[in-house]
C-alpha cells in the first residue's frame, strides 16, 4: 500500500473517453493520458509540485518521485480504457 498521495489517486485508475475529453482511450497520446492524470489528482486537492514529464514508452512521473505506467485496458463493459498503475523501477 503506497503513501504518496499522487500514487493513492492514481493506482488502479482507469481512464475512459469521458476522462480523456471524448478520446478514445486506445488513440490517446501520452501528453493526453499525462493531462487526464494531473487532472483528477488535481480535483483530489493535491497541488502538484513539479512538471509531469514522459519517461519513455507508456511511462511517466507526475510531480513525485513515482512513476507511473499506462496500457490498454477494457472496462467492466468492455469498453476501451487506460489503466493506471505503479511502475516497478
Amino acid at each position: 500500500m503506497t503513501t504518496d498521495p499522487i500514487s493513492a489517486v492514481l493506482e488502479g485508475v482507469l481512464l475512459g473517453a469521458d476522462d480523456l475529453q471524448g478520446k478514445d482511450p486506445w488513440k490517446a497520446s501520452k501528453e493526453q493520458i499525462i493531462s487526464a492524470c494531473t487532472r483528477l489528482v488535481e480535483d483530489y486537492g493535491i497541488r502538484l509540485q513539479g512538471r509531469a514529464r514522459a519517461c519513455g514508452d507508456s511511462r511517466f512521473h507526475l510531480g513525485g518521485d513515482d512513476e507511473f505506467r499506462y496500457s490498454h485496458f477494457q472496462d467492466d463493459a468492455g469498453n476501451p480504457a487506460v489503466l493506471i498503475e505503479l511502475a516497478e523501477v
